[in-house]
């Protein structure tokens, strides 16, 4: 049995050029074609920080996911999330309460959200590469907040997107064949984003509207291993 895993770092560098380690990622390509992603964020404020871990199918459907928030020192709790069928079924522990269960649609190409920085380019995934027009994304969200410093059953949020075109992009961590992507958000934002390769790798991030508009998030360091275990 084999599996591909990719290790990495991500950076912001904020309008005013201070810059941050923000994120830390491990993507696995799993042997049955499913995509695993856990990631670790922290903000650059250093008060909040998000724990997750998401499964996609290998048609990028959403399967499962978890999340844990930390924020100004104290736990907020965990949601956890499996799609079956047509429905969501969402359950949220909040720190020292009762768990609260919640079902929901789920739509054919929903996303499910937990705000890594490195999953809004697995937004793209349901976009139709095949032209450059306006195409509707649709986001299940687990908070109600852009930074995501809320934790909850969270809400559908909707958003326009659309494929640009290839280009050769540098960030630190190298240069990469990238597919480019631009992003209407449903919170004033306008983001241009760039990914690479089967896996949809995130490369960058540039928020060019909106609230910290000239933020840059970028692949600062990636690794890349190929795991062989005996029969």
């Amino acid at each position: 049995m084999s599996f591909e895993m990719y290790t990495g770092r991500i950076d912001l560098t904020e309008p005013d050029g201070r810059t941050f380690d923000y994120e830390r990622f491990i993507l696995t390509a799993n042997p049955d074609g499913t995509r695993t992603l856990r990631t670790l964020t922290r903000s650059p404020k250093g008060d909040l920080l998000r724990d997750t871990n998401q499964l996609v199918a290998a048609n990028w459907r959403p399967i499962e996911a978890m999340g844990r928030l930390f924020f100004k020192g104290q736990a907020h709790g965990t949601v956890m999330r499996r799609v079956i069928g047509d429905k969501l079924q969402s359950w949220v522990w909040p720190q020292g309460g009762d768990m609260d269960y919640a079902e929901f649609d789920a739509p054919q190409k929903m996303t499910v959200g937990f705000h890594p920085i490195f999953h809004d380019i697995w937004k793209t995934c349901f976009i139709d590469t095949s032209n450059n027009d306006w195409q509707d994304i649709l986001i299940h969200t687990v908070s109600n907040s852009w930074n995501g410093s809320s934790l909850g059953h969270g809400q559908k949020i909707t958003g326009k997107m659309r494929y640009v075109g290839t280009e050769q992009l540098t960030v630190p961590a190298g240069t990469f064949d990238a597919q480019r992507f631009e992003w209407k958000t449903s919170f004033g934002k306008i983001l241009h984003l760039w990914r690479t390769g089967p896996h949809n790798i995130f490369l960058k991030l540039v928020v060019a509207e909106g609230d910290k508009a000239g933020s840059i998030y970028e692949l600062h360091s990636l690794e890349t291993q190929k795991v062989v275990w005996p029969a």
